[in-house]
């Protein structure tokens, strides 16, 4: 049967996780205003100062950019006897303004087939605004200061990728989803939706502002069933496959079976008791059964009066265009039948029996689609756990063909529109 598909969307709002890296990452890194040794200048020295503005997040998709200006000063000096050190130049310092430089770490987001966040590095770009440069040393700060800041924000990404790990619960949440996907949903007296999934693929990583859209799509083969509520084993959780990409559509098989037991309890209710009155004398219905084989159904019917016996008739089973209920094209009368009618004479055919018998075949599930897709729509918009809501919107019933069984016919009919789950 054709697959159906679900987008799960995963919401996850960024914004108390970004203020926490926002807080984590330090104004200032270690060790500035501490005298460290310029390479190749014999006792030359230099110290800087540095504070960041706050960090500026950029989200597209599955690249996430942290970018922060950094506000920087610098003293150059010499080292003589005793540790003294003498400054012979800066930049940045007061009462001059702090140099500035723009510093942009480029990351990327994304769930592995385990279900874990993976957050990788894929650049690291230093932009200076203004230079901090001692000319006659030939000596530019500005690596040392990226240095500095580089390790701040790849820990600031580091912790971002955590919270939106811890945060999202995405394995959690898609397990719930599965756990609840697997189960019958109960649609109204003795009616069940099951929508059977089978797969979970990962649509790519989108955002929506300050929040992060994470759609796994699960791959399903739903069916309505009437009748006792089935018992279904509930599967693990598949591994993640990528290269998802959400689509609306969802196609729900509906079983309408009937037992022969019925269908003949039904049609008893409808014919045992009924005479006929013919030229030849009145005769009526005693009993009635029906059964199906082959893709045929046959009706067993007991007369008694002017014609005593047994007769069975045979036809196909179809599902009628306009009412959709099932009934029995061409009943006509068995061969067997028709040799030991034959010796009754011909006023039998001329009877209006096999015209009635046919009439009532129509009645046989006039009850089982009654209503039907007024009760799968209402069932389809529900809340299926405290964040987790299903909502969809029936388009078009299809009728498919009917078969016999070997306990009763096997009707079937598909549902055809767009169903989607909505965890908060």
């Amino acid at each position: 049967m054709e697959a159906s598909y679900l987008a799960l969307p995963i919401r996850v709002d960024l914004n108390p996780l970004l203020a926490q890296m926002e807080a984590q990452v330090p104004l200032s890194p270690p060790k500035i205003e501490t005298w460290a040794e310029i390479k190749g200048k014999p006792r030359a020295y230099f110290r800087f100062n540095l504070i960041r503005e706050p960090l500026l997040v950029r989200m597209k998709d599955a690249q996430v950019s942290v970018l922060v200006v950094a506000n920087y000063g610098m003293d150059v000096s010499v080292r003589t006897l005793g540790q003294h050190y003498t400054v012979v130049g800066s930049c940045g310092r007061s009462p001059e303004a702090p140099r500035r430089v723009l510093l942009e770490l480029k990351t990327t987001l994304g769930l592995r087939p385990d279900w874990t966040v993976d957050l990788s590095q894929t650049a690291f770009e230093v932009r200076p605004l203004s230079a901090c440069e001692i000319t006659f040393l030939g000596f530019d700060i500005t690596s040392q200061v990226a240095a500095g800041m580089h390790e701040n924000l790849a820990d600031g990404a580091a912790t971002l990728g955590r919270l939106v790990r811890e945060s999202a619960l995405a394995r959690q949440k898609a397990q719930e989803a599965w756990t609840l996907l697997s189960q019958p949903i109960e649609l109204g007296r003795d009616l069940y939706l099951l929508f059977q999934p089978r797969r979970i693929r990962l649509a790519p990583l989108v955002t929506q502002g300050r929040v992060l859209v994470i759609t796994p799509e699960l791959e399903t083969q739903p069916r309505l069933v009437m009748g006792a509520k089935p018992t279904v084993p509930t599967a693990a959780l598949p591994a993640l496959e990528p290269n998802a990409s959400p689509r609306s559509g969802f196609r729900l098989k509906v079983e309408a079976d009937l037992s022969y037991a019925h269908a003949s309890r039904q049609l008893a209710t409808e014919l045992v008791g009924k005479t006929f009155d013919t030229d030849r004398g009145r005769f009526g219905i005693t009993a009635v059964r029906v059964w199906g084989e082959q893709g045929r159904a046959f009706m067993e019917v007991g007369l008694e009066g002017r014609v005593t016996g047994k007769v069975t008739l045979s036809g196909r089973p179809v599902r009628d265009p306009l009412t959709h209920d099932l009934r029995f094209e061409g009943l006509d009368f068995t061969l067997e039948s028709r040799s030991w009618l034959t010796h009754m004479g011909d006023w039998i055919y001329h009877s209006s029996l096999r015209k009635v018998l046919t009439e009532k075949t129509h009645f046989l599930l006039d009850q089982q689609f009654q209503g039907l897709r007024e009760s799968v729509q209402a069932g389809l918009n529900r809340t299926l756990a405290p964040n987790l809501s299903l909502s969809g919107q029936l388009r078009e019933l299809r009728m498919g063909e009917v078969g016999t069984g070997p306990d009763g016919f096997l009707s079937s009919a598909f549902l055809e529109g767009d169903v989607q789950l909505e965890l908060k």
